[in-house]
């Protein structure tokens, strides 16, 4: 999507994959494009807005419907935490992300 093509009235980028209400969200403040966000569906999700649909990645997704609903820019997705209330970014430590929830709090870095 091109930020230069937006009209008044009509989003520019729509997702669907949460299953419950966002809690939070917040967009990395070391990598512009990249966006984390929760929900109360007791996920939490790394996007990284600068990556587009692959041609070839689609024709791995054929006859895998385990996949072939996941969006290209999701690139990470993060379980095991309870009624999630917030996700941040660390300021100073690029890719480190910081969770909180009913059960406690998580802090990682992804690794691909």
């Amino acid at each position: 999507w091109d930020l230069r093509n937006f009209q008044a009235g009509a989003p520019v980028a729509s997702f669907r994959w949460h299953k419950a209400p966002i809690t939070s969200l917040e967009w990395n403040p070391n990598e512009g494009s990249s966006l984390a966000v929760s929900g109360a569906d007791n996920q939490l999700t790394l996007w990284d807005m600068a990556l587009e649909d692959d041609a070839e990645a689609l024709q791995a997704a054929v006859g895998r419907p385990d996949i072939a609903d996941v969006p290209a820019q999701l690139y990470f997705v993060h379980q095991g935490q309870t009624d999630m209330k917030e996700v941040h970014w660390h300021p100073q430590m690029p890719g480190m992300v910081f969770s909180t929830a009913e059960d406690g709090f998580h802090m990682f870095r992804p690794a691909n």
